[in-house]
């Protein structure tokens, strides 16, 4: 009888003991750590896009020879890429000939994507950096060779296209997953639906806005693109599939009331298809 409370104490020890493991475990598990398991939000709030999903997305590999940087991009056709122009101003010094666009990756660790050079790139002339963000923020991409295989390339928006808070839009990257945080690896393609904020309450956040640019996320913070993403699609469903409807340009990563401002590609549908159509013209002529 003597051993009794001994024998009490060992097993009020191990329930404690067990208690600690259990608790160690769930904190592992939220944290995304359990027996390797992969971290599964990105851009900021989103989740791994199913493969194939989004065929023209592609990952730009950007340096000026010493220093790295990533951007998205969108397929316009077998030679043209659409991204932001931030991704390209002069003051980084973007290396045309060291520079890569990533055609077909889904995980960015893993061998899946087409190496393509650069032939050139364009900043929109009337590109400029205002307030907190830049306006005009578009860039078109020349590869230095044509994508060999068929390519399904991202659908423009067309006059009669309507969209607002109602529509289903999404954003697809390979951005960080919060400020200085990148996204882990094998560095799977994230995808996030967000929704288009009204143009009035746009403006309010940020004064200098344009008609030639929108925002999308949402205003209690969370869902937003970040650093890596800028020049990737926003996309919204229409009866004839998906469409891009903006280009990311700037945000702040998900703080509440800062939603990410996205150039406007229906502003720009006809100054794109002048310069990705010029080739097809010359083509015709000869």
């Amino acid at each position: 009888m003597k051993l009794q409370p001994v024998a009490e104490l060992h097993s009020a020890s191990a329930v404690m003991a067990f208690c600690k493991l259990l608790t160690a475990l769930v904190l592992i598990l939220s944290c995304g750590g359990a027996l390797g398991s992969e971290v599964k939000s990105s851009i900021i709030g989103g989740q791994d896009a199913p493969r194939n999903l989004w065929p023209w997305m592609v990952h730009l590999n950007i340096t000026d020879g010493t220093k790295k940087w990533r951007c998205g991009g969108t397929i316009l056709n077998n030679q043209w890429v659409l991204s932001a122009a931030n991704c390209w101003k002069s003051e980084l010094r973007p290396s045309v000939t060291r520079s890569m666009v990533w055609v077909g990756s889904y995980q960015l660790r893993k061998s899946s994507a087409r190496f393509m050079g650069l032939n050139s790139y364009m900043c929109h002339q009337e590109f400029r950096e205002m307030g907190e963000g830049s306006v005009n923020d578009l860039a078109l991409l020349k590869l230095k060779k044509k994508i060999s295989s068929t390519v399904t390339p991202v659908a423009l928006p067309m006059p009669s296209d309507t969209f607002d808070s109602s529509s289903e839009c999404w954003i697809i990257g390979w951005g960080n997953i919060g400020n200085g945080v990148p996204l882990p690896a094998p560095e799977t393609l994230q995808q996030l639906r967000v929704s288009i904020i009204p143009q009035d309450v746009c403006k309010e956040k940020y004064p200098h806005l344009t008609d030639k640019q929108l925002c999308a996320g949402d205003l209690a913070g969370g869902k937003d693109a970040c650093n890596g993403d800028y020049g990737g699609p926003l996309v919204c469903r229409t009866a004839r599939g998906f469409v891009q409807v903006g280009i990311m340009s700037y945000g702040s990563c998900g703080v509440p009331n800062r939603p990410g401002v996205y150039t406007r590609v229906s502003s720009y549908v006809g100054y794109i298809n002048g310069y990705i159509n010029q080739d097809k013209e010359a083509s015709a002529e000869v």
